[in-house]
């Protein structure tokens, strides 16, 4: 109880302190989180999707005049110098300078990345928070270790021990992101702050993709079941259909419950009678297949993942999903789940 006093309290106070911004529906706003850049090496976690992530932010965000938001853990700087990583990720960095230029970047802080509070060298100014405010509703950006006071309190020696002992033993940091307890916990309390204010938050952190407070597994069984209720009262060529798609969610479950997302599954935010649809994330930019993000564009919000047909093609093979490719690589962008900020909003106020 102590440590959920306190992340509201401190999510509170971080709410206050941050000047909101102007949200219309012109503006495009595109979230990646949980980068996690190192020096190259085989400890780094972000070589496997760098080529993924810089030709979607060039030959698509870039171009079609999104803001750019990197919502914490950019930099992995409790593994790796800051000056190893820029040297080692030129390109990266040239290509956030673009949207800088452009008056389009906007860099939050990480437990991962605290450091950059400290450095007045690092070429990129870096916030706490961003907030919004859309048509009187708000919308508050944090990366969301703020939810737990030992993130802060044990920031130095956790760090001294991945750069000086587990990077030089080629062992990963698993942290939040691969543990189910710590991950629900940070979503539990993210969740409770959003919803006792009425505002939509989105966080990153735990690596996990939300949309309006729920896991990909929880929106595939609420789809279920949704397609099932509407099965009985249409025509026979419609049965097929449905049929079709409950038969391509039951494998994607499947799926899903025995790869990446196993650990992340077992909790739920539906352990609530009524769930608010306050909570996203827009999950991170590891992902063994692609990536994820939040895309914010004509008043809607959506959940989006990027992946390489190389290393996965299911999405080519459903019915329920559209996927656009990439000019001519192997790269696709596929819209998971999408709703109107109005009706997001609406619920919130309805609901909490």
């Amino acid at each position: 109880m102590k440590g959920e006093t306190y992340a509201i309290e401190t999510l509170n106070t971080l709410y206050e302190k941050t000047e909101p911004l102007s949200l219309g529906d012109d503006d495009r706003y595109i979230i990646f989180s949980d980068l996690h850049m190192g020096n190259g090496g085989r400890a780094d976690d972000f070589r496997s999707n760098a080529e993924i992530f810089m030709r979607v932010l060039r030959e698509y965000y870039l171009n079609a005049g999104y803001t750019l938001i990197l919502n914490g853990d950019v930099e992995e700087l409790q593994r790796f110098s800051l000056d190893r990583i820029k040297k080692r990720w030129k390109g990266v960095y040239e290509l956030f300078s673009e949207f800088e230029n452009a008056g389009r970047l906007y860099r939050l802080v990480g437990n991962h990345d605290l450091e950059l509070l400290d450095y007045n060298h690092h070429g990129f100014d870096v916030h706490d928070a961003l907030r919004f405010q859309y048509e009187g509703n708000n919308i508050f950006i944090f990366h969301g270790h703020q939810t737990s006071p030992a993130f802060e309190k044990h920031h130095r020696l956790v760090s001294f021990i991945l750069r000086y002992f587990a990077t030089p033993l080629k062992i990963r940091n698993y942290e939040v992101a691969h543990n189910s307890e710590k991950k629900f916990r940070t979503e539990k309390r993210a969740y409770e702050f959003a919803s006792r204010r009425k505002i939509l938050s989105i966080i990153g952190h735990t690596h996990r993709p939300l949309f309006e407070s729920m896991s990909k597994v929880d929106s595939i069984k609420f789809e279920i079941e949704r397609l099932c209720r509407k099965y009985p009262g249409v025509s026979s060529e419609k049965k097929q259909s449905i049929e079709r798609k409950i038969n391509q969610h039951k494998e994607e479950l499947v799926h899903i419950q025995h790869t990446d997302e196993k650990d992340g599954s077992r909790a739920s935010l539906y352990r609530e009678n009524l769930v608010v649809p306050c909570t996203f994330n827009s999950g991170c930019v590891l992902g063994k297949r692609g990536m994820t993000a939040l895309e914010i564009d004509a008043g809607e919000l959506a959940l989006v993942h990027w992946f390489d047909r190389k290393r996965s093609r299911k999405y080519l093979n459903y019915d329920s999903y559209r996927a656009e490719r990439l000019g001519e690589s192997d790269y696709y962008r596929v819209v998971i789940k999408k709703d109107s900020l109005n009706y997001i909003m609406t619920r919130i106020k309805l609901l909490a």
